[in-house]
């Protein structure tokens, strides 16, 4: 529902007395449709917080302005997760105003193993919050919750997905150590708000960490071959340096770094396993193994010989009709 039609749903409820931000809302809205027609964003920074993302030239000021957002809206912390890069590649996955301590704890502790959060945004595809996922029985306490407050990390909030035709999904993670209800409450109010940030800063990640190219045909078989080679390799410095017949090894490694946009070959490397390159049915000539062919009782092939038919093809005689 359209966020205006809420509030005037919330003016006929209210009947009798009428709430000072209601009011307030409904003089902005009269004054921007008064000025050029345009339904304005529920929160009046949400505007401003657009257009920096817009504007950025840097990950950093993505991620700077994306930092603000809790505070605008009424929560503690924000993270931003792409679950599916469609294809993109991204160097970078997670902008995250969590404290360094958090994540610190979350990969010592191997919270991975058990986020009820990531558990839950994966089951499912609803607006989820996060009282609904994480435990609050006393006496089965989890390692996660225990983390979270000692760091006073909010364990209530929200979680919502975002996604895009191009096979692009990330969830969206707001925290407060607030109530449930204030929660429920400041997303009911400003979803739309929240939603069309969510998508600017996610335009703006998936801008900013592309590395490679989205296609397979840019690397040879032979530059295919060599990543395979370094990957499978249990001595990955020695496989860099050795000797291959299609050319030198620190050549096909710069060709291969500047055709992905990478940073160096083991970069490479990832991005070709991402890919399925390690695993593909390409195979290089120095990778197959001949074996004795034995084709309808011939116990060997031979070159053709325009001048002796016989000898290529035995058991046809020169005068045949075939």
């Amino acid at each position: 529902m359209n966020w205006f039609a809420e509030v005037l749903d919330d003016l006929i409820n209210q009947n009798e007395k009428i709430e000072l931000d209601t009011i307030a809302e409904l003089r902005r809205v009269r004054d921007r449709i008064s000025q050029d027609g345009g339904l304005p964003s529920r929160n009046p920074e949400t505007e401003n917080l657009a257009s920096r993302i817009g504007d950025a030239e840097t990950l950093d000021q993505v991620a700077e302005a994306f930092g603000e957002i809790p505070c605008e809206f009424g929560f503690d912390h924000i993270t931003l997760i792409i679950l599916s890069e469609g294809g993109r590649y991204l160097s970078r996955r997670v902008l995250s105003s969590l404290p360094d301590e958090w994540w610190a704890k979350y990969h010592s502790l191997r919270l991975y193993d058990r986020d009820p959060l990531i558990e839950g945004i994966v089951a499912r595809d609803h607006e989820l919050f996060l009282d609904e996922l994480v435990p609050t029985d006393a006496n089965a306490p989890m390692p996660y919750t225990n983390a979270a407050h000692s760091l006073n990390i909010g364990t209530n909030g929200v979680i919502f997905k975002i996604a895009y035709p191009t096979g692009v999904v990330a969830a969206v993670i707001l925290n407060t150590v607030k109530s449930p209800q204030f929660a429920r409450s400041q997303f009911r109010k400003y979803r739309e708000d929240l939603l069309s940030l969510a998508f600017a800063t996610c335009d703006g990640l998936i801008h900013f960490s592309r590395i490679g190219a989205s296609t397979m045909a840019d690397l040879t078989c032979e530059e295919i071959h060599f990543l395979r080679l370094v990957a499978l390799s249990e001595d990955p410095a020695r496989a860099l340096k050795m000797d291959v017949r299609y050319g030198s090894a620190a050549n096909i490694q710069m060709q291969i770094i500047r055709k992905l946009g990478v940073k160096s070959i083991f970069q490479a490397v990832l991005i070709a396993a991402r890919r399925g390159l390690i695993d593909a049915a390409i195979f290089h000539p120095d990778e197959i193994i001949g074996t004795r062919p034995q084709i309808a009782g011939w116990d060997v092939l031979q070159d053709f010989d325009p001048n002796n038919m016989a000898t290529h093809a035995p058991g046809f005689a020169e005068d045949s009709d075939y």
